[in-house]
């Protein structure tokens, strides 16, 4: 026949092996809190980065267009003068006799 354990030897084996379960528990717990507090560490200073990539980006994007507006709008007065231009030099020969 076997031996069947007393019911508080049983208890006491059962309770320490909760107790053993809850240490493992406790600690996987807190390495896992450990990783995540890590991990958002990371992803803030990522997105920190980003953040002043973006704003450098924007920051030469509008120096490009306010460069290209400034050389477009030259470009429309200086036409528009341009036409004028042979007027003007005939007048001015005109006006000092050559």
């Amino acid at each position: 026949m076997t031996a069947t354990p007393e019911p508080r030897d049983f208890q006491s084996e059962v309770l320490e092996r909760l107790e053993r379960l809850e240490q493992r528990l406790d600690t996987s717990v807190q390495r896992l809190e450990q990783k995540l507090d890590t991990d958002i560490q990371r992803l803030d200073e990522r997105t920190d980065k980003w953040e002043e990539r973006f704003l450098q980006l924007s920051k030469d994007n509008l120096a490009i267009s306010r460069t290209v507006i400034i050389a477009a709008a030259t470009v429309v007065i200086f036409g528009s003068l341009l036409d004028k231009a042979e007027i003007l030099v005939e007048g001015a020969t005109r006006l000092f006799g050559k």
